[in-house]
């Protein structure tokens, strides 16, 4: 998976494994870096609820129409936001089942876009709406 990441000057792009896991109650979606490992994202989903847990943060659903776009094969991507806003605070976050994250916004830390191939129109057309 391809990851654009914003954070400094220039963005980087990077690659990450995904590996999937159903464990009880979670969908697990862990992103590894190839060449640097120590760069690792975990993300739960809690199945039948609208919650996620990222880091130490929980994120709900919010109403917000679902994100769509016709490259991402018609996919759904929810918004999610932490239930403890502070104006350093991640989110919102771009997620869906199926294809787990697309969009990580942070204020104050990087950015990330994860794509099956890099697409500069699309990572500014997302990084748009994450910031809306």
């Amino acid at each position: 998976m391809n990851a654009t990441i914003f954070f400094g000057a220039e963005p980087k792009n990077e690659k990450f494994n995904l590996t999937f896991k159903k464990k009880g109650n979670k969908l697990n979606f862990k992103y590894v870096n190839k060449i640097d490992t120590t760069k690792t994202i975990a993300i739960n989903k809690i199945i039948d609820t609208d919650t996620l847990l990222f880091g130490f943060d929980k994120f709900v659903k919010t109403s917000k129409k679902p994100f769509t776009n016709d490259e991402l094969q018609e996919l759904e991507f929810d918004y999610y936001d932490t239930l403890d806003y502070a104006d350093d605070a991640t989110g919102p976050i771009l997620f869906n089942e199926k294809y787990g994250l697309l969009g990580i916004n942070n204020v104050y830390g990087p950015t990330i876009i994860f794509l099956d191939k890099k697409n500069d129109y699309l990572t500014e057309y997302i990084i748009d709406k994450l910031n809306e």
